[in-house]
Protein backbone atom coordinates (compact mmCIF):
# COMPACT_ATOMS: atom_id res chain seq x y z
CA UNK A 1 0.00 0.00 0.00
CA UNK A 2 2.72 2.16 0.53
CA UNK A 3 4.79 1.40 -2.50
CA UNK A 4 1.41 2.44 -4.24
CA UNK A 5 0.70 5.68 -3.04
CA UNK A 6 4.18 6.72 -3.41
CA UNK A 7 3.58 5.22 -7.06
CA UNK A 8 5.71 2.44 -7.21
CA UNK A 9 5.52 -0.51 -8.56
CA UNK A 10 5.55 -3.57 -6.43
CA UNK A 11 6.15 -7.12 -6.56
CA UNK A 12 6.21 -9.60 -3.68
CA UNK A 13 8.04 -13.35 -3.10
CA UNK A 14 6.68 -16.20 -1.18
CA UNK A 15 8.27 -19.45 -0.52
CA UNK A 16 6.09 -20.52 2.64
CA UNK A 17 3.19 -22.59 3.01
CA UNK A 18 -0.43 -21.64 5.08
CA UNK A 19 -3.37 -23.14 5.91
CA UNK A 20 -6.88 -22.17 6.07
CA UNK A 21 -8.60 -23.95 9.17
CA UNK A 22 -6.56 -22.10 12.07
CA UNK A 23 -7.51 -18.77 13.66
CA UNK A 24 -3.96 -17.34 13.33
CA UNK A 25 -4.48 -18.65 9.85
CA UNK A 26 -7.37 -17.11 8.39
CA UNK A 27 -6.46 -13.36 10.22
CA UNK A 28 -2.93 -14.12 8.69
CA UNK A 29 -4.76 -15.07 4.98
CA UNK A 30 -7.17 -11.40 5.40
CA UNK A 31 -3.75 -9.44 6.17
CA UNK A 32 -2.30 -11.27 2.89
CA UNK A 33 -5.51 -9.99 0.88
CA UNK A 34 -4.69 -6.62 2.11
CA UNK A 35 -1.24 -6.76 1.71
CA UNK A 36 -1.67 -7.93 -2.32
CA UNK A 37 -4.70 -5.92 -3.10
CA UNK A 38 -2.50 -3.79 -5.42
CA UNK A 39 0.25 -5.81 -6.02
CA UNK A 40 2.39 -5.48 -9.34
CA UNK A 41 3.02 -9.40 -9.39
CA UNK A 42 3.99 -12.11 -6.90
CA UNK A 43 6.72 -14.69 -7.67
CA UNK A 44 6.11 -18.27 -5.38
CA UNK A 45 8.74 -21.02 -5.80
CA UNK A 46 6.81 -24.00 -6.36
CA UNK A 47 3.21 -24.36 -8.48
CA UNK A 48 1.91 -25.73 -4.83
CA UNK A 49 2.95 -22.29 -3.49
CA UNK A 50 1.75 -20.23 -5.97
CA UNK A 51 -2.04 -22.05 -5.86
CA UNK A 52 -1.41 -21.78 -1.93
CA UNK A 53 -1.01 -18.00 -2.50
CA UNK A 54 -3.69 -17.44 -4.76
CA UNK A 55 -6.08 -19.22 -2.87
CA UNK A 56 -5.22 -17.12 0.09
CA UNK A 57 -5.27 -14.14 -1.17
CA UNK A 58 -8.04 -14.24 -3.73
CA UNK A 59 -5.60 -13.14 -5.86
CA UNK A 60 -5.71 -12.94 -9.73
CA UNK A 61 -3.68 -16.34 -10.84
CA UNK A 62 -1.92 -14.40 -13.60
CA UNK A 63 -0.27 -12.12 -11.88
CA UNK A 64 1.73 -15.06 -9.74
CA UNK A 65 4.41 -17.08 -12.10
CA UNK A 66 6.72 -19.57 -10.65
CA UNK A 67 10.51 -19.76 -10.13
CA UNK A 68 11.94 -22.20 -7.88
CA UNK A 69 15.09 -21.81 -5.99
CA UNK A 70 18.78 -23.17 -7.36
CA UNK A 71 21.79 -23.93 -5.59
CA UNK A 72 25.20 -23.24 -7.33
CA UNK A 73 26.52 -26.92 -7.97
CA UNK A 74 30.05 -26.49 -7.74
CA UNK A 75 29.24 -25.69 -3.85
CA UNK A 76 28.32 -29.05 -3.76
CA UNK A 77 30.08 -31.17 -5.37
CA UNK A 78 29.81 -34.79 -4.09
CA UNK A 79 33.50 -36.07 -2.99
CA UNK A 80 32.47 -40.58 -2.57
CA UNK A 81 36.58 -41.12 -0.85
CA UNK A 82 34.20 -39.24 2.51
CA UNK A 83 31.87 -42.10 2.85
CA UNK A 84 32.96 -44.93 5.21
CA UNK A 85 31.73 -47.56 2.22
CA UNK A 86 31.76 -50.63 5.18
CA UNK A 87 28.25 -48.81 6.67
CA UNK A 88 25.08 -47.03 5.06
CA UNK A 89 25.43 -43.37 6.26
CA UNK A 90 22.13 -41.19 6.29
CA UNK A 91 22.27 -37.25 6.53
CA UNK A 92 19.82 -35.25 8.31
CA UNK A 93 19.99 -31.64 8.36
CA UNK A 94 17.14 -29.49 9.16
CA UNK A 95 15.74 -27.05 12.12
CA UNK A 96 14.87 -29.61 14.91
CA UNK A 97 11.21 -28.18 14.91
CA UNK A 98 7.75 -30.09 15.07
CA UNK A 99 6.63 -28.83 11.87
CA UNK A 100 10.03 -30.28 10.33
CA UNK A 101 9.17 -33.46 11.59
CA UNK A 102 11.39 -33.89 14.74
CA UNK A 103 8.92 -35.78 16.07
CA UNK A 104 9.04 -38.61 13.35
CA UNK A 105 12.48 -38.49 13.44
CA UNK A 106 12.46 -39.17 16.62
CA UNK A 107 10.25 -42.26 16.43
CA UNK A 108 11.92 -43.64 13.30
CA UNK A 109 15.45 -43.57 13.99
CA UNK A 110 15.55 -46.47 16.13
CA UNK A 111 13.71 -48.27 14.22
CA UNK A 112 15.76 -48.36 11.59
CA UNK A 113 19.10 -48.75 13.57
CA UNK A 114 18.03 -52.08 14.87
CA UNK A 115 16.70 -53.27 11.13
CA UNK A 116 20.18 -52.72 9.88
CA UNK A 117 23.35 -53.26 12.11
CA UNK A 118 25.69 -50.96 9.50
CA UNK A 119 23.17 -48.19 9.73
CA UNK A 120 24.75 -44.44 10.87
CA UNK A 121 22.92 -41.11 11.26
CA UNK A 122 24.56 -37.85 11.52
CA UNK A 123 22.23 -35.43 11.90
CA UNK A 124 23.25 -31.14 11.64
CA UNK A 125 21.20 -29.11 13.56
CA UNK A 126 19.65 -27.22 16.01
CA UNK A 127 16.02 -25.95 17.34
CA UNK A 128 13.76 -26.83 20.81
CA UNK A 129 13.65 -30.73 19.30
CA UNK A 130 17.46 -31.10 20.00
CA UNK A 131 17.50 -32.20 23.86
CA UNK A 132 14.26 -35.14 22.32
CA UNK A 133 17.45 -36.43 20.09
CA UNK A 134 19.66 -36.54 22.46
CA UNK A 135 17.26 -38.35 24.85
CA UNK A 136 16.68 -40.92 21.91
CA UNK A 137 20.02 -41.48 22.03
CA UNK A 138 20.65 -42.12 25.24
CA UNK A 139 17.14 -44.72 25.91
CA UNK A 140 18.26 -46.87 23.20
CA UNK A 141 21.88 -46.40 23.45
CA UNK A 142 22.38 -45.70 19.82
CA UNK A 143 26.15 -43.28 20.74
CA UNK A 144 27.43 -45.56 17.76
CA UNK A 145 25.18 -45.18 15.48
CA UNK A 146 23.81 -41.66 15.84
CA UNK A 147 26.52 -38.64 15.70
CA UNK A 148 24.24 -35.59 16.66
CA UNK A 149 26.37 -32.45 14.94
CA UNK A 150 24.29 -29.37 16.31
CA UNK A 151 24.13 -26.09 14.31
CA UNK A 152 26.08 -26.07 11.26
CA UNK A 153 27.08 -22.81 8.49
CA UNK A 154 25.76 -23.29 5.08
CA UNK A 155 29.17 -23.36 3.91
CA UNK A 156 29.72 -26.24 5.82
CA UNK A 157 26.88 -28.59 4.86
CA UNK A 158 28.41 -29.79 1.60
CA UNK A 159 31.16 -31.32 3.85
CA UNK A 160 28.67 -33.29 6.19
CA UNK A 161 26.58 -33.92 3.25
CA UNK A 162 29.28 -35.92 1.25
CA UNK A 163 29.59 -38.16 4.35
CA UNK A 164 26.54 -40.22 3.64
CA UNK A 165 24.56 -42.15 0.91
CA UNK A 166 20.82 -40.96 1.75
CA UNK A 167 19.76 -38.14 2.87
CA UNK A 168 16.35 -38.20 4.48
CA UNK A 169 14.09 -35.00 5.07
CA UNK A 170 10.74 -35.63 7.14
CA UNK A 171 9.36 -32.32 7.04
CA UNK A 172 5.66 -32.00 7.39
CA UNK A 173 5.04 -29.07 5.30
CA UNK A 174 7.52 -27.36 2.53
CA UNK A 175 7.08 -24.62 -0.43
CA UNK A 176 10.58 -26.25 -2.12
CA UNK A 177 12.91 -27.44 -0.07
CA UNK A 178 16.67 -26.21 -1.54
CA UNK A 179 18.08 -28.85 1.08
CA UNK A 180 17.17 -31.82 -1.03
CA UNK A 181 18.45 -30.38 -4.43
CA UNK A 182 21.86 -29.38 -2.59
CA UNK A 183 21.89 -33.33 -0.93
CA UNK A 184 21.32 -34.82 -4.64
CA UNK A 185 23.77 -32.19 -6.08
CA UNK A 186 25.99 -34.06 -3.60
CA UNK A 187 25.23 -37.72 -4.90
CA UNK A 188 22.83 -38.67 -1.87
CA UNK A 189 19.71 -40.63 -2.65
CA UNK A 190 16.68 -38.19 -1.30
CA UNK A 191 14.38 -39.90 0.90
CA UNK A 192 11.66 -37.70 1.65
CA UNK A 193 7.94 -36.63 2.91
CA UNK A 194 5.64 -35.87 -0.56
CA UNK A 195 4.23 -33.07 1.48
CA UNK A 196 4.01 -29.22 -0.63
CA UNK A 197 6.03 -28.37 -3.38
CA UNK A 198 8.70 -31.15 -2.97
CA UNK A 199 7.61 -33.46 -4.86
CA UNK A 200 8.26 -30.74 -7.75
CA UNK A 201 11.71 -30.53 -7.51
CA UNK A 202 14.15 -33.69 -7.93
CA UNK A 203 12.88 -36.31 -10.74
CA UNK A 204 11.64 -39.59 -9.40
CA UNK A 205 14.89 -41.66 -9.68
CA UNK A 206 16.92 -39.48 -7.10
CA UNK A 207 13.72 -39.78 -4.57
CA UNK A 208 11.96 -41.99 -2.88
CA UNK A 209 8.74 -40.71 -1.20
CA UNK A 210 6.76 -41.18 1.68
CA UNK A 211 3.69 -39.72 3.67
CA UNK A 212 4.19 -37.96 6.68
CA UNK A 213 3.40 -40.89 8.93
CA UNK A 214 6.20 -43.08 10.61
CA UNK A 215 5.02 -46.46 9.41
CA UNK A 216 5.56 -44.93 5.45
CA UNK A 217 9.05 -43.13 5.81
CA UNK A 218 10.15 -46.38 7.39
CA UNK A 219 9.20 -48.18 4.69
CA UNK A 220 10.56 -45.86 2.48
CA UNK A 221 13.64 -45.53 4.01
CA UNK A 222 13.99 -49.39 4.40
CA UNK A 223 13.37 -50.01 1.24
CA UNK A 224 16.30 -47.42 -0.53
CA UNK A 225 18.80 -49.00 2.49
CA UNK A 226 18.23 -52.07 1.13
CA UNK A 227 18.67 -50.68 -3.02
CA UNK A 228 21.57 -49.00 -1.78
CA UNK A 229 23.05 -52.69 -0.20
CA UNK A 230 22.10 -54.44 -3.18
CA UNK A 231 23.64 -51.61 -5.79
CA UNK A 232 20.54 -50.98 -7.22
CA UNK A 233 20.98 -47.08 -6.81
CA UNK A 234 23.75 -45.20 -8.58
CA UNK A 235 23.89 -41.82 -7.52
CA UNK A 236 27.51 -40.66 -9.56
CA UNK A 237 25.39 -38.49 -12.49
CA UNK A 238 22.78 -37.06 -9.99
CA UNK A 239 25.76 -33.68 -9.86
CA UNK A 240 25.49 -33.02 -13.49
CA UNK A 241 21.68 -33.45 -13.65
CA UNK A 242 21.26 -30.57 -10.37
CA UNK A 243 23.71 -28.93 -12.50
CA UNK A 244 21.80 -28.82 -15.68
CA UNK A 245 18.17 -28.54 -13.77
CA UNK A 246 19.00 -25.31 -11.27
CA UNK A 247 20.96 -22.86 -12.38
CA UNK A 248 21.21 -19.39 -10.47
CA UNK A 249 21.51 -17.25 -13.55
CA UNK A 250 18.45 -18.60 -15.29
CA UNK A 251 16.49 -17.85 -12.45
CA UNK A 252 17.69 -13.97 -12.02
CA UNK A 253 17.02 -14.03 -15.89
CA UNK A 254 13.33 -15.42 -15.30
CA UNK A 255 12.57 -12.88 -12.29
CA UNK A 256 14.59 -9.66 -14.79
CA UNK A 257 11.70 -10.95 -16.78
CA UNK A 258 9.00 -10.35 -14.34
CA UNK A 259 10.14 -6.94 -13.09
CA UNK A 260 10.43 -5.74 -16.77
CA UNK A 261 6.74 -6.65 -17.21
CA UNK A 262 5.20 -5.06 -14.44
CA UNK A 263 7.17 -1.86 -15.48
CA UNK A 264 5.58 -2.15 -18.54
CA UNK A 265 2.20 -3.08 -18.09
CA UNK A 266 1.67 -1.79 -14.65
CA UNK A 267 -1.24 1.33 -14.95
CA UNK A 268 -2.06 4.32 -12.61
CA UNK A 269 -4.78 3.95 -10.86
CA UNK A 270 -7.11 6.83 -9.49
CA UNK A 271 -7.53 7.35 -5.58
CA UNK A 272 -11.44 6.01 -6.23
CA UNK A 273 -10.35 2.94 -8.01
CA UNK A 274 -8.39 2.08 -5.28
CA UNK A 275 -11.05 2.47 -2.26
CA UNK A 276 -13.06 0.63 -4.63
CA UNK A 277 -10.01 -2.51 -4.46
CA UNK A 278 -10.02 -2.74 -1.09
CA UNK A 279 -13.62 -1.69 0.27
CA UNK A 280 -14.85 -5.01 -1.56
CA UNK A 281 -13.20 -7.38 0.85
CA UNK A 282 -15.65 -8.46 3.20
CA UNK A 283 -18.70 -6.01 5.22
CA UNK A 284 -16.05 -5.12 8.08
CA UNK A 285 -12.59 -5.81 6.41
CA UNK A 286 -12.72 -3.77 3.63
CA UNK A 287 -14.15 -0.94 5.67
CA UNK A 288 -10.96 -1.11 7.90
CA UNK A 289 -9.15 -1.41 4.87
CA UNK A 290 -9.99 1.46 3.05
CA UNK A 291 -9.62 3.35 6.58
CA UNK A 292 -5.92 2.39 6.32
CA UNK A 293 -5.66 3.16 2.60
CA UNK A 294 -7.38 6.63 3.38
CA UNK A 295 -4.92 7.78 6.47
CA UNK A 296 -1.98 6.54 3.87
CA UNK A 297 -2.23 8.92 1.74
CA UNK A 298 -3.20 11.70 4.13
CA UNK A 299 -0.05 10.80 5.75
CA UNK A 300 2.62 10.87 2.52
CA UNK A 301 0.61 14.72 1.94
CA UNK A 302 1.85 15.56 5.00
CA UNK A 303 5.31 14.35 4.72
CA UNK A 304 5.46 15.58 0.83
CA UNK A 305 4.30 19.00 2.45
CA UNK A 306 7.37 18.65 5.40
CA UNK A 307 9.85 16.70 3.10
CA UNK A 308 9.03 17.68 -0.68
CA UNK A 309 10.58 14.96 -2.60
CA UNK A 310 12.42 17.09 -4.79
CA UNK A 311 15.07 17.68 -1.65
CA UNK A 312 15.61 13.63 -1.53
CA UNK A 313 18.40 12.19 -3.39
CA UNK A 314 17.25 9.66 -6.18
CA UNK A 315 18.65 6.43 -6.06
CA UNK A 316 20.91 5.76 -9.16
CA UNK A 317 19.38 3.41 -11.94
CA UNK A 318 20.88 -0.06 -12.55
CA UNK A 319 22.77 0.08 -16.07
CA UNK A 320 20.37 -2.37 -18.59
CA UNK A 321 21.05 -4.21 -21.08
CA UNK A 322 24.80 -5.03 -19.60
CA UNK A 323 25.66 -9.05 -20.16
CA UNK A 324 28.07 -10.51 -17.93
CA UNK A 325 30.28 -13.63 -19.21
CA UNK A 326 29.58 -17.36 -17.73
CA UNK A 327 31.74 -18.18 -15.30
CA UNK A 328 34.08 -21.02 -15.79
CA UNK A 329 33.05 -24.66 -13.73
Amino acid sequence: MHAKTMGLKTIFTDHSLFGFATVSSIVGNKLLTFTLTEIGHVICVSHTCKENTVLRSSLDPNKASVIPNAVVASDFTPEPNFRDENTITIVIISRLFPNKGADLLTAIIPRICAYHEKIRFIIAGDGPKFIDFEQMVEKYQLQDKVQLIGSIKHEEVRNVMVKGHIYLHASLTEAFGTVLVEAASCGLFVVTTNVGGIPEVLPNHMTAYALPEEESIVSSLTSAIDKISAGKIHTSGFHNQVKEMYDWRDVAQRTELVYINVKRTTKPTTTLERIRKYYIHGFWGGKLFVLCLVVDIFILTVLDFWYPRDKIDRAAKWPHGQKYAKPQS
